[in-house]
């Protein structure tokens, strides 16, 4: 009732002031800050400028230029403005509301009529969608062009987009769905499997979506372009324009749709249980598009088969008014205007006379616009409709429940190299589906960076290969993913068990027949892990960068830093690739497994003896891989080093204190956060206005807790760092002397309740337990002590925690310094950056500081036997 109570007060008497406002607008300022290097808010900004000037989604990304200095210049009181924007738009006919909690209907009905009823219903007219404006959200001849970007990162997109009328009403039909499912199809005939095949595109994505609130809407085909893709835009187009010709010239296929509503359907009736705190957002707003009795399901399920209104839809998919987006480095000298948002490097141009009439063609092949004609020629390019999905499940049924269990137990398999599964026969959320996840230790893949390359390159190419037999897959609720985590080989199977042995058998052929990685598969995927390492090494965020520095100097055994795996990946070919598999297994496996959901233990048995034989996994490890954390030399550590990426205006300070390993240093350390985090949030965003990207949290890596603070800034980093060590200072004073044991209690309660809620779904059950198996502790109990603990921690505990280990703790800061030619943000006009004491220890180099440190680091090492039994079980 009280936080409702505080929840309601924002609609009727929203603290407005003066001093608040500026805040806000230097809050929304550091957020635009933030986005300078983001592909996603440049586009933003290039939307935003090309709008139509009389439609409101003309109006620029917000910024202090936008919000503060040009309304000041104009006249404009923006305290006022603000104010009336509220008076004048805050109805409650134009709100919905939807809460969750343990009380009865009736008792929630009190609560919320009680805190909500001075909600005033002023009557005002909300308009949505096409009656936002009477003004066209953009002019038919500026959005009808070719739109050039030169970006920051390693980007390389073709996109045509179609501004289509608002889709809401249709929300029983959904016929934008219809045509996404068809365009964004990655099976057999499909656009994207056919431009794949020509080494073209690398991905592709497809789907439609409001802009302000449904003030228009956009359909866009999104093509990830490999590098021969982007001199080839006029082919690309060619297969869209002949598939869409197709679709346009032939009737809608009701077996399509009744397929998909029957996915749709079992779906939503087996769907996972999410958090109230995201779901309960998603009905508020479902209830402005779906009666109240649909508000779960309006949005998911299909109602009726509206073939005419699919047809009207894609009627609309012509060439004059299409917006082709095409972004790449290599663009850079036609890019000869900027956008007035982030200064980005963009031209508007008109779309090339040549592609037009190809694609022209393309929708009336010879010159006819008969049905037969357009399919005719669709084939020939290799394209067609999709076949029926031989995923969709078909056994739902619920195994018979086996003896209650809390937690996974183990099972000893026979296989020689499976060490031991860990299962859990589901007996919470009742539903046909399972989680699988096996863990393959080999030496082979962490032996060095280009091992640990090749493995990663590897594992991406045999998706790759599989994406047309498993699309089908993932479209009916089975999924995997193999890949490289914490050290590991990880193949991880989800969704309706029914088909899961169907894809097992399908991934591990796929595994020991990929000796030669042919050379087209190598190019698709080549061209996207190269751009996504170049990203990672040269473009990530400064306070990622902080993260990334770290984890290459404390862990060793899990990883490689993106830079060293970037060097390692560009001397790389398909040769290199060659044989892999018995690279990767021939010196040995060991094998842990998590099954949980619905299956049984002979079922675990049964896909692990598959895993082992399909792979030939017979020879077991003695002794697995190390993989160690460093303990951080004492007292406080600053290693200050320039950013990666020449074109982001913030620095970034990231401060870790290292607290020692175990259940209790954990959980003090995580009420210490629940006490302080709101904190350090108030005091250093909300009243000192450091940056946007503000954080404190408790975290554990491989074997320590930490207790981070994160700040991403304008400022000077040595003031924002400064900063950051006064708030603690005070606060950890505050902890010891100050703290009263009404807060402590209240903290300690909100940590109980975390530790105390159960698992959502099976996703959310298996990232509770694979923590203890990666860590290879296998304490499946520690979340019960862990709540033991808790519930008898006093203040006096915490007190002496702050005391003795929160002072004690070694700090290190990274600190990332921008190079873009910018001045910094002025500091306060009574601000002062202090000396750093002589104690503090000072790293200014890179790799030579990470080789000083590893050279004298002491660690502590992950368990390592291959006897899972010596651990808790």
């Amino acid at each position: 009732a009280e936080a409702l109570d505080r929840f309601s007060r924002f609609f009727t008497e929203p603290a407005l002031t003066r001093d608040c406002t500026e805040r806000e607008i230097n809050a929304v300022d550091s957020e635009f800050q933030g986005g300078f290097t983001s592909t996603w808010w440049r586009y933003v900004g290039i939307l935003n400028m090309s709008a139509n000037p009389d439609h409101p989604f003309h109006v620029a990304v917000g910024n202090n230029k936008v919000l503060l200095e040009e309304p000041k210049e104009r006249g404009i009181d923006l305290y006022e403005e603000m104010k009336k924007l509220y008076e004048s738009t805050y109805s409650a006919n134009g709100m919905t509301l939807c809460v969750f909690g343990k009380e009865s209907a009736s008792e929630l009905e009190q609560i919320i009529r009680e805190k909500f009823s001075p909600v005033l219903n002023k009557g005002v007219t909300m308009p949505i969608g096409d009656n936002v404006s009477e003004h066209p959200p953009f002019l038919p001849q500026e959005w009808n062009k070719l739109l050039l970007q030169n970006p920051v990162q390693d980007v390389k997109e073709l996109v045509f987009s179609w501004v289509v009328p608002f889709q809401d009403p249709l929300w029983k039909s959904k016929p934008s769905q219809y045509i996404s499912h068809l365009l964004g199809y990655e099976g057999t005939g499909s656009v994207i499997a056919v431009l794949k095949q020509k080494g073209l595109i690398s991905g592709c994505s497809c789907g439609n979506g409001n802009w302000l609130e449904g003030a228009f809407s956009l359909l866009n085909l999104n093509f990830d372009l490999t590098d021969k893709g982007i001199y080839e835009v006029e082919e690309i187009g060619k297969h869209l324009f002949a598939f869409i010709s197709m679709l346009q010239k032939t009737p809608p296929e009701k077996w399509i749709f009744d397929e998909m509503a029957q996915l749709a359907e079992i779906g939503f009736k087996f769907s996972e249980d999410s958090s109230p705190f995201n779901l309960c957002p998603d009905i508020a707003l479902s209830l402005h598009r779906v009666p109240p009795s649909e508000a779960l399901c309006g949005g998911r399920l299909l109602y009726e088969y509206d073939p005419a209104a699919i047809s009207s839809l894609l009627a609309k998919l012509t060439l004059d008014s299409v917006r082709v987006q095409h972004q790449a480095k290599a663009l850079a000298e036609r890019c000869t205007e900027k956008d007035t948002s982030y200064g980005s490097p963009m031209a508007l141009l008109p779309i090339e006379q040549k592609w037009l009439a190809s694609w022209a063609e393309c929708l009336n092949p010879g010159g006819k616009s008969d049905a037969e004609a357009s399919v005719s020629f669709a084939a020939g390019l290799g394209l067609h409709l999709p076949k029926p999905n031989p995923f969709i499940p078909e056994d739902l049924s619920l195994k018979p429940p086996s003896e209650p269990q809390e937690v996974p137990k183990p099972i000893k398999c026979s296989e020689p190299t499976v060490a031991y599964l860990f299962h859990r026969q589901d007996d919470n959320f009742k539903q046909p589906k399972a989680h699988v996840q096996f863990y393959i230790y080999t030496p082979f893949i962490m032996q060095d960076a280009k091992s640990y390359t090749k493995t990663q390159l590897w594992c991406s190419c045999v998706e790759e290969a599989l994406q047309e037999y498993a699309y089908d897959a993932e479209v009916a609720g089975v999924s995997y993913s193999l890949g490289v985590n914490a050290g590991k080989l990880t193949l991880v199977l989800a969704g309706f068990n029914d088909k899961l042995n169907v894809l097992l058998d399908a991934v591990t052929e796929k595994i020991t027949s990929m000796v030669e990685v042919p050379e087209s598969v190598f190019e698709i995927v080549a061209d996207s892990f190269g751009d996504s390492l170049r990203n990672q090494a040269n473009h990530s965020p400064p306070y990622a960068q902080c993260s990334m520095r770290f984890e290459e100097l404390a862990q060793k055994g899990t990883s490689f830093p993106a830079y060293k795996c970037l060097e390692a990946f560009e001397a790389l070919t398909a040769a290199d690739l060659k044989g892999l598999p018995q690279s990767i297994f021939s010196s040995g496996s060991h094998i842990e497994g998590l099954v949980l959901g619905n299956m049984t233990p002979q079922d675990a048995q049964t896909l692990a003896s598959k895993l082992v034989k399909s792979l030939k996994l017979q020879k077991p490890l003695t002794v697995l891989p190390e993989r160690a954390e460093a303990v951080l030399p004492s007292g406080n550590t600053l290693w200050a080093l320039d950013s990666t990426d020449a074109e982001d205006p913030n620095h970034a300070v990231f401060t870790r204190m290292q607290l020692p390993e175990g259940l209790e240093a954990e959980m003090l350390m995580r009420l210490v956060d629940k006490v302080l985090a709101p904190k350090f949030f108030e005091v250093l965003r909300t009243q000192q206005q450091l940056g946007y990207i503000v954080q404190m949290a408790g975290t554990v890596g491989l074997k320590f807790p930490y207790l981070i603070g994160v700040i991403q800034t304008e400022f000077e980093p040595d003031y924002a760092r400064a900063r950051m060590d006064a708030f603690f200072d005070e606060h950890f004073t505050f902890l010891e002397k100050e703290l009263p044991d009404e807060e402590f209690q209240v903290c300690k309660a909100g940590l109980l309740a975390e530790l105390r809620m159960k698992a959502k779904n099976l996703h959310e059950e298996a990232g509770r337990f694979s923590r203890t198996i990666n860590d290879r502790t296998f304490d499946f109990g520690r979340r019960k002590r862990a709540i033991e603990f808790v519930e008898s921690s006093t203040l006096g505990m915490l007190q002496s925690f702050a005391r003795e280990k929160l002072r004690a703790a070694p700090r290190m800061y990274n600190q990332v310094r921008k190079v873009m030619d910018k001045p910094n943000k002025d500091l306060p006009s009574d601000a002062v950056i202090p000396k750093d004491p002589p104690s503090l220890r000072r790293w200014t180099t890179h790799q030579d500081s990470v080789k000083a440190f590893l050279a004298s680091a002491t660690w502590s090492s992950v368990n390592s036997t291959v006897e899972v039994a010596s651990a808790k079980l």
